[in-house]
């Protein structure tokens, strides 16, 4: 398959399996090639598989896939130091002219789908214990199934190859979508037959057979929707996701009691995570930069930056000019990149308009930044001085983002600066791109310089989601309305708890999140998917896959609503892969670009 199926390894590691999972630690060792022989041993089985797994930290968490996947959506707008700008506003003769933004997601795919096509070709005459051959196999045939789940939904109709690749070819097909759906299903049912219930201790967040499910089920989910659709489809998404859910115990996955907790730090191998992609601070394996520096590695998690205000420029005299800064950078608030910002009309008038019930507003969001006058400035000490006061540090809040038009007092008496959401009526100082509301869930306190990238592992499934393939199968005939409402109120449920409730207040809260079998339609699931899923790098393609996403763009996205259009619900072919098709029928690129 050309250049991409040279077999080259971009990091291939050696990893020892136990009998039932893979390590957390990865004893990794780079290699350039790798020989079909290779896969015949334990080293090649073994690193084979943790090679593509640490291929995926080149994706989720990195600063241009975070904005490809999460831009010119419902929920999002480009921020004040965006970067693929046509993406955000759908400037559709850049984007023809920049087919090439993809072409690390699809070739990096597609190594890890050779790499995978060997471990299960060569991989079968290893000389390894057989309970550890099986465990390898089914590693195998899950990360073949995740690559090419991501690439169908993706791109629509890819190649399908399912045999080692050794020699660089120049003719190249796409296989009908019947056929990769079929392939991935075929792949992650025999996968979830052998893979573990749950991980071995010490052993991080393989796949398991509940990881396989999950993704079985939006698989389903998936082709249900698509021209390659059958009619047991939708049944089977909702079937396979609910037989999980009600076998929860089983497989050791359960939700958090708090939805704040689900992101807390030290909570990402937790019972509601169901994979995530590991990371580690060491320089060379990790394709980190050095600490301390504004180098970045090309497979860097910064995901805890790309959804942050420009805090530290607020001055204490805002919105005219003079006085300190009311905060400076410091490692608890983070870097400000400033690449993607909430679409606070969205969010505030449709997806969170019941913030006052529904923790899941102060679970995803900062709106309060409190007075530092240094980075490392000690409660009680003295910060910036505003016309409306003395603030003082770890105490007064300098900067807050409110969720409504403040009154004239309300403004008189707080000694900080208060933003307003820009689009409601009599805001005066208002959200702006470099101004907007700080996301919390990829917050990274650990950081030994306030600039450097995190070590979180990122946190790609998660188990709540489930409810939501179930609820959205129900809604398309999987099962029945009354099934839908039923799932999405053990979200809504977990959901009315919050910090610092009364008895009364909390039983309010439950009662009033509580939804009936007629408020279930599809706008409301996607809503309920942004309340749940917020900024998780899944929003495109939920857009994507229910084919609504020109007319929820046109309806709540202002920069990005005379752009859109019907063939942007796929991404486009890379050109570098159209070009490199020399030999027989031409590749053909999506229609539209």
């Amino acid at each position: 398959m050309k250049q991409k199926n040279k077999i080259i390894l971009l990091l291939c590691s050696a990893l020892i399996f136990a009998s039932t999972g893979c390590k957390k630690i990865l004893d990794e060792q780079p290699r350039a090639s790798i020989d079909p022989s290779y896969f015949k041993t334990a080293e090649g089985v073994q690193g084979g598989i943790a090679g593509i797994y640490s291929s995926f930290r080149g994706h989720w968490g990195t600063q241009i896939f975070t904005q490809l996947f999460s831009a010119g959506t419902d929920e999002s707008l480009k921020g004040a130091a965006a970067d693929v700008q046509h993406w955000f506003t759908y400037n559709n003769p850049l984007i023809k002219s920049n087919t090439n933004d993809y072409a690390g997601f699809w070739n990096g795919l597609f190594i890890d789908i050779n790499t995978a096509n060997g471990v299960l070709e060569y991989g079968v005459d290893a000389n390894i214990p057989a309970a550890t051959k099986t465990q390898v196999l089914a590693q195998a045939k899950f990360l073949r199934a995740f690559c090419y789940f991501y690439l169908v939904t993706t791109f629509g109709e890819v190649p399908l190859h399912t045999t080692f690749n050794t020699n660089p070819s120049a003719a190249d097909t796409r296989a009908p979508l019947a056929d990769v759906y079929a392939q991935i299903i075929k792949d992650l049912t025999e996968a979830a037959a052998d893979l573990p219930n749950t991980p071995a201790p010490g052993t991080g967040k393989p796949a398991t057979k509940a990881t396989a499910l999950y993704l079985l089920s939006k698989t389903y989910l998936w082709r249900g929707w698509s021209s390659a659709a059958q009619s047991t489809d939708f049944t089977s998404a909702f079937t396979t996701a609910k037989n999980l859910i009600d076998n929860k115990a089983t497989y050791g996955l359960n939700l958090m009691p708090y939805f704040g907790d689900t992101f807390k730090e030290g909570n990402e191998y937790g019972p509601e995570v169901l994979m995530v992609i590991d990371h580690t601070k060491d320089l060379k394996f990790g394709q980190n930069s050095a600490p301390g520096s504004f180098a970045s590695g090309p497979a860097e998690n910064k995901s805890n930056f790309f959804w942050r205000p420009n805090y530290p420029t607020v001055n204490a005299n805002y919105p005219s000019g003079g006085g300190s800064s009311v905060c400076v950078r410091d490692i608890r608030n983070g870097r400000p990149f400033q690449r993607i910002r909430p679409n606070t009309k969205y969010i505030y008038d449709v997806a969170f308009a019941n913030r006052a019930t529904d923790s899941r507003y102060d679970g995803t969001f900062q709106t309060v930044f409190l007075s530092n006058s240094t980075q490392m400035a000690a409660a009680g000490t003295l910060g910036a001085v505003t016309p409306r006061g003395q603030l003082i540090n770890a105490v007064d809040t300098a900067i807050w983002f409110a969720d409504r038009v403040v009154t004239p007092a309300e403004r008189a008496a707080f000694k900080g600066i208060i933003f307003e959401p820009d689009h409601m009526p009599g805001a005066t100082v208002k959200f702006t791109a470099s101004y907007f509301p700080n996301l919390r869930k990829f917050n990274d306190s650990t950081r030994a310089d306030l600039n450097d990238y995190s070590d979180r592992p990122f946190i790609l499934f998660r188990f709540s989601e489930l409810y939501l393939i179930a609820a959205e199968a129900a809604l398309k005939g999987g099962a029945s309305l009354q099934d839908a409402a039923d799932m999405i109120n053990v979200l809504r449920s977990r959901a009315a708890l919050k910090l610092n409730q009364t008895p009364a207040e909390y039983a309010a809260a439950l009662l009033a999140q509580q939804v009936t079998a007629a408020q279930i339609t599809l706008d409301f699931i996607l809503d309920e998917r942004s309340r749940e899923l917020f900024a998780e790098d899944c929003r495109w393609w939920d857009l994507s896959r229910t084919k609504t996403l020109v007319a929820r763009v046109q309806l709540h996205n202002t920069e990005g609503a005379a752009g859109v259009q019907p063939y942007n619900m796929l991404r486009p072919i890379p050109q570098q892969q159209i070009d490199l098709v020399t030999e027989g029928p031409a590749f053909p690129q999506n229609p539209g670009y």
